[in-house]
This record gives C-alpha cells, sequence and structure tokens, in this order.
C-alpha cells in the first residue's frame, strides 16, 4: 500500500549544517540528568567557570578535561568527548573552506553564468553549481540529485 509520507534519503558523510560544540551536548546532558553546572564543576575539580565557557563553546574538550567529565558522567567515555570535539572542530574547518560545502570531504563551487545578468539567455536564469565527487561516490550523486531535483550531466 503506497502512502503519502515523505520519504528520506540517508546519506553518509554529511556535515551538519552549523557544526556542534560538544559543549551543547555535556549542557543538555547536565539538564537531563538534572545536574546543576555548578554543582557538577565541583564534583569533577572543576572551575565553574571553565565548565560554563565549555559548555558555550568558549573553551574546547581537553583530554584531561574530558577524562574528569567522563569520571562525572558514568557511562560516557572520554574518548566519545574527545571524538565529538575532533569532529566539531573537523565540521569548523570545512565550513571555514566555503560556507556551503555541506557534503563532507567535497567542494562545491559556485559558476557564475551570463543567465544571471540576462534572463533571455537560454538556461532562464538558473545558478549552476559544479560538484565533483569521486566516482565510486555515485550513489551519493544520485541520491542528492533525485533528493533535490538536480539534473546530473
Amino acid at each position: 500500500m503506497e502512502t503519502n509520507e515523505e520519504k528520506y534519503y540517508p546519506i553518509q558523510g554529511l556535515s551538519p549544517l552549523y557544526p556542534v560544540h560538544p559543549g551543547d551536548i555535556l549542557g543538555e546532558e547536565l539538564k537531563e540528568r538534572g545536574l546543576s553546572q555548578k554543582i557538577f564543576a565541583e564534583s569533577i575539580g572543576m572551575q565553574p567557570s571553565h565548565l560554563s565557557a565549555l559548555i558555550h563553546g568558549a573553551r574546547n574538550f581537553t583530554r584531561a578535561v574530558a577524562t574528569k567529565v567522563a569520571d562525572g558522567l558514568p557511562g560516557i567515555s572520554a574518548d566519545y568527548w574527545m571524538r565529538m570535539q575532533e569532529s566539531y572542530n573537523a565540521d569548523v574547518r570545512r565550513r571555514r573552506i566555503h560556507p556551503s560545502s555541506l557534503v563532507s570531504g567535497y567542494q562545491l563551487q559556485e559558476t557564475p553564468v551570463p543567465a544571471l545578468a540576462d534572463p533571455t539567455v537560454p538556461y532562464g536564469g538558473r545558478l549552476h553549481v559544479q560538484l565533483t565527487i569521486p566516482a565510486e561516490d555515485s550513489v551519493l550523486l544520485n541520491q542528492l540529485a533525485a533528493r533535490f531535483g538536480w539534473t546530473v550531466e
């Protein structure tokens, strides 16, 4: 039976639109566990202002900080916090390279076309974007094209 549900296409390797700092995750975790920042900071031997800066993304996780946080939050390892920090750092670097690089490891380049200035040009004023990906990722390209109505040439 056919339904009107929207279909989602799982695509591996996409970067978030906005990088998520691991401090955001820590803040949410503390809320869910009903822990105040001040009490948690004191329980793990950290200054409350340092923890607050970490939660608000003004400081990054180091191995020492990740170990302290892991000791205070059973079930979440120091390695998890370090992987989150590394992922955040990579996402920030990708956004600095090109703000519209939303596909991990691939560069989107806008190609100006005369149609932008002259609507009588055959492309009808559409912007052309060139995306070059390795041949082994053709499935990714086809999924993106189907999801967003792109024309693949």
